[in-house]
């Protein structure tokens, strides 16, 4: 019913009848749909409806894209509101885990991952804490699985305050930062996304990207934290 709706309503965002083309795979909660407008292909991403729940802020992911638009790798926007994003289908190739075993690849997302994380922040905007962030996915759980994963939980939280806790300032970061989000094109590399993006720590990207093969002084705490946030994400989504 939304797609139809959003789709009824292209006049507000496109100056040409939109035609779906075929759902699109892969989503682990939104659902997909590659549509074509005129002579140009683009996506029309349904929100999950427990967005929420899975530590997403939609208009924090509205204020960056809105910041990345002008700086590129990544997709424009047609239209975006709480519930639909439309955005431009980025045809190319999807990078797997072999592709970061490149040097080349490596100074790729590098140069990219520092276009973006030079763009200034605005004034308003608040550094992530990721304790609170792990607090908001541990409230969602029942009581009795916190009672009996209150030693990991804890281990959680002291990691995650050990983060928040570490000198640094926040920059834009994805915090999904995987290969199944990342497509080059003739163009260069795109990242896709972007709805877990926040002002985050710097190093967060590169080691969900690479692991404890990226170089940083807190990359032993950053996996365990990202391991953490995971697994909890897996036990809201259920």
């Amino acid at each position: 019913m939304l797609l139809e709706q959003t789709l009824s309503d292209w006049q507000s965002w496109s100056a040409s009848k939109p035609v779906v083309i075929e759902p699109l795979k892969g989503g682990r909660t939104n659902h997909s749909f590659l549509i074509e407008v005129g002579s140009q292909r683009a996506v029309v991403r349904i929100n999950a409806e427990n967005s929420h729940s899975l530590g997403i802020d939609r208009q924090q992911e509205a204020d960056i894209l809105s910041l990345l638009q002008p700086v590129g790798g990544v997709p424009k926007i047609h239209f975006m509101n709480d519930q639909v994003l439309i955005s431009e289908f980025i045809d190319g190739r999807q990078w797997t885990d072999d592709h970061l075993k490149s040097t080349e690849n490596f100074e790729k997302i590098t140069r990219l991952l520092n276009k973006i994380q030079g763009i200034p922040l605005p004034k308003n905007s608040q550094r992530r804490s990721y304790v609170d962030y792990c607090q908001h996915y541990i409230q969602q759980l029942p009581k009795s699985r916190q009672a009996s994963e209150k030693s990991v939980i804890k281990a959680l939280e002291h990691v995650a305050l050990e983060v928040d806790q570490s000198s640094w300032e926040p920059v834009i970061s994805h915090h999904d930062l995987v290969p199944e989000n990342l497509i080059e094109t003739e163009q260069g590399l795109f990242i896709l996304d972007w709805e877990y993006a926040a002002y985050g720590h710097p190093a967060i990207d590169f080691v969900r990207l690479y692991g404890g093969g990226y170089s940083h002084p807190i990359t032993e705490k950053i996996l365990l934290l990202q391991k953490g946030i995971d697994e909890l994400w897996s036990l809201v989504q259920g």
